[in-house]
């Protein structure tokens, strides 16, 4: 495993995506926000990669200062064109009780080694190239338990309830919204046609398709557990079985029963199996 350090003064995280993106199989970003000032750099790798059979997915936060309508249209537009292209969005923390939602998170797969960028970038042109940030870049092996560390954050984050992918009807009514506060600032959020609008996108997400989990995207930890869980209802204790196996597999993790206790509840928390009493499982 490999870990650098990239700031936008000695070298800046674009270079590192112009690197990796063309020749991923795989990519996966889930960004706070989004400009099209940071899109357009990275069009390019990102036809090349989807020419190349590569996947590629965006959870993108809508809080509406910030990621820009034209995004949504632009990977709406991709998404239609190449199956392979996915975005998903979370809604904005003005709707509600929603949490604001503020990962800067790259995941670059090209088949044998991951890529991955987090710390303060947003997928901007000034998180990218011209701000001053802080980013930490590792680059490890398949096999490495940081990146099944990695991609089981990033599951948690898409199999989240408030997420959810946009149609254009959405995207239309969130422009609307959007023009409305950029033009007045945060105090037109209290106004009563941006409310309409607000309610409006809300009962409109209830609606729309949201990511749903399969055993085919687990990967990692997750993919280990989950692939060992019995056909019936089963206790903790009877994943313990396991653990000499899973040790050879991640020789250096000397925590393997915590691991698994965690690994449950994340295959849990995003809808792979239940708990319906205490110390009980069962799959989905």
């Amino acid at each position: 495993m490999e870990v650098a350090f990239k700031d936008n003064i000695t070298q800046n995280l674009l270079d590192v995506l112009n690197q990796t993106i063309p020749k991923a199989k795989e990519i996966k970003f889930a960004i706070a926000f989004m400009k099209y000032s940071g899109l357009v750099l990275i069009e390019e790798g990102i036809n090349e990669c989807l020419r190349n059979g590569g996947i590629i997915e965006f959870l993108i936060g809508l809080d509406f200062r910030t990621t820009e309508p034209k995004v949504l249209r632009l990977l709406k537009k991709l998404s239609h064109e190449e199956l392979l292209l996915k975005c998903y969005c979370f809604s904005d923390p003005s709707f509600g009780d929603t949490p604001v939602y503020h990962p800067k998170l790259y995941i670059l797969n090209d088949g044998e080694n991951v890529t991955v960028a987090l710390g303060s970038s947003n997928l901007t042109e000034g998180g990218l190239a011209k701000n001053v940030e802080v980013n930490a870049v590792i680059t490890a092996s398949l096999k490495e338990e940081v990146v099944s560390d990695v991609y089981g954050l990033y599951s948690r984050l898409k199999y989240q309830q408030s997420r959810f992918e946009p149609d254009l009807e959405y995207i239309a009514k969130y422009e609307e919204a959007y023009e409305r506060v950029r033009k007045r600032n945060i105090a037109a959020l209290q106004e009563r046609r941006t409310k309409e609008i607000i309610k409006q996108l809300r009962e409109k997400e209830k609606a729309l398709p949201k990511p749903i989990p399969s055993e085919s995207e687990l990967f990692g930890w997750m993919k280990l557990v989950y692939e060992k869980i019995p056909s019936g209802a089963f206790r903790t204790r009877d994943m313990y079985q396991c653990e000499q196996e899973f040790q050879k597999i991640y020789p250096e993790n000397k925590n393997i029963r915590a691991k698994i206790r965690q690994q449950l509840q994340f295959l849990r928390d995003i809808g792979l199996i239940k708990s319906p009493h205490r110390d009980r499982w069962e799959r989905v």
